[in-house]
């Protein structure tokens, strides 16, 4: 962030400075009291389980210059070096703050906003790779990519960054165009749309729309840009949500940029083409998995649209470092499991199914699925379409955790697969100790759920086994 005067940050988030000098220097914003430091200036929040103001002597006696309060009657017992700025509500003097700030970085510093129903985080991290290569760039950390996490990213940004890139998520509709609102991006990415939270959407459509909104904020014509994905069935709804220059990747359908000859061996191979210039290379990612090659060529069409040639965007897809728990391959005592537990949804299961079943496998292939959550009436539908999938995976086990996956399990035996290599599961536990007496080396193993069941301690379990044997 750029450094601002105390009576600067008092205007940008519509706030009082009832203590402080107004010339007082603050370097940058946080809502957590415990990575405060020298300087900094702490936005207290409420939630429903928490208070920031009850933490505001303690950021004075770290040593932050400031702190945004609600409560200015708490606030005064702080260290009285602690300048104080008062606002009604502190989450929406967070949001003014952002937007305001965002207005002061000039026009040479584009934004790009990413958002859809799977591949966020892995795209918003390959676009950041390839741009990279030329340009300074800044990316939101981890996928923060709420109504906090968005406001708290765009003010990392500074005049020195070329490019922000910035992941937009939503549960609920209308989050997305308030994200955008506030991000005001010259560049929208949309990855796909499925049944990702669709329990607040109502249906598939309801999803695309909320997705859809990203776009209707982006610049006309040459001034802005959106990238959209040719093989996704709503592209041509997508389209109709904007004024701005559109790009199509793909790999089924004609597109703008194509990913084609595609080789899955333990890593990915594929030669991206730009159709128009009929220009080519060949690129391997350090990942798994053909899905991967939508988010790569979705971070190709913005590096080449911002004039890189082919060379140094497949530098920028090769030396992606792609983020942890998803798709992430960790090899333990010869059995190679592949962690994507971030989180799950029908879009994201079924790219993990294909990944399993063109990988390939000296051993045998297993699965271990769970819940996918906040699906509302399409609970039941979705998890049966989950199970027939599996059933031709080539899988030599199949198992199940939690309630709804159960379904999967059931429909997976339905399709014909044989049913003592289906097993349905209560827990992550008996999930553990079930992989922990089953795996062998050379075996590969799938292991994706909804976030809630921590199946990642599935992987950590069996390495400790490993590590430390009974």
């Amino acid at each position: 962030m750029e450094t601002l005067r105390l009576e600067q940050l008092a205007e940008l988030c519509e706030a009082r400075l009832i203590r402080g000098e107004p010339g007082r220097l603050v370097g940058r914003i946080s809502i957590d009291s415990r990575a405060l430091g020298r300087g900094d200036c702490f936005v207290a929040l409420r939630g429903q389980r928490f208070d920031g103001h009850e933490f505001v002597p303690d950021v004075a006696r770290l040593g932050a210059s400031a702190a945004v309060v609600s409560n200015p009657t708490r606030a005064m017992n702080s260290p009285s070096a602690l300048a104080l700025l008062q606002v009604q509500d502190t989450l929406t003097a967070l949001h003014k703050l952002a937007t305001n700030y965002r207005r002061l970085m000039p026009p040479t510093t584009r934004l790009i906003a990413v958002t859809g129903s799977s591949g966020k985080t892995t795209t918003k991290r390959l676009i950041a790779s390839v741009l990279g290569e030329r340009f300074n760039v800044v990316e939101s950390s981890g996928n923060n990519n709420n109504h906090i996490g968005v406001p708290l990213n765009l003010l990392r940004l500074d005049r020195a960054h070329d490019y922000g890139v910035f992941e937009l998520g939503t549960n609920h509709p209308g989050e997305i165009a308030a994200l955008a609102k506030m991000v005001r991006p010259d560049i929208g990415v949309i990855t796909n749309v499925g049944l990702g939270h669709v329990e607040f959407f109502g249906d598939e459509a309801g999803v695309a729309r909320e997705k859809g909104s990203l776009l209707e904020v982006l610049p006309r014509n040459g001034d802005g840009l959106a990238v959209i994905n040719a093989d996704d069935k709503w592209c041509h709804e997508l389209r109709a949500h904007t004024n701005a220059t559109v790009v199509t990747v793909g790999i089924d359908n004609f597109a703008d940029i194509r990913g084609s000859e595609i080789k899955i061996n333990g890593d990915v191979k594929f030669r991206l083409n730009i159709a128009k210039k009929r220009e080519d290379v060949i690129v391997r990612l350090k990942t798994l998995g053909r899905h991967q090659i939508y988010n790569a060529l979705q971070a190709a069409a913005i590096g080449y649209f911002a004039g890189m040639d082919l060379d140094e965007i497949r530098v920028g897809l090769e030396n992606a470092e792609f983020p942890h728990m998803r798709m992430e391959l960790v090899t333990i005592d010869g059995v190679r499991f592949v962690n994507d537990c971030y989180n799950a949804n029908v879009v994201s299961m079924k790219a993990a199914l294909q990944m399993i079943r063109e990988t390939p496998c000296n051993g045998r292939k297993i699965a271990v699925l769970g819940d996918m959550l906040e699906l509302g009436e399409w609970t039941q539908s979705a998890h049966g379409d989950i199970g027939v999938i599996a059933a031709n995976c080539g899988l030599a086990l199949l198992i199940t955790v939690g309630q709804s996956a159960r379904l999967i399990a059931q429909a997976a035996i339905e399709a014909g697969m044989e049913t003592h290599r289906v097993l349905p599961l209560a827990t992550t536990t008996e999930a553990e100790e079930t992989i922990r007496t089953l795996a062998q080396e050379g075996d590969f193993v799938l292991v994706k759920g909804s976030r809630r069941l921590q199946l990642e301690r599935i992987v950590e379990g069996y390495r400790n086994h490993v590590v430390a044997p009974l």
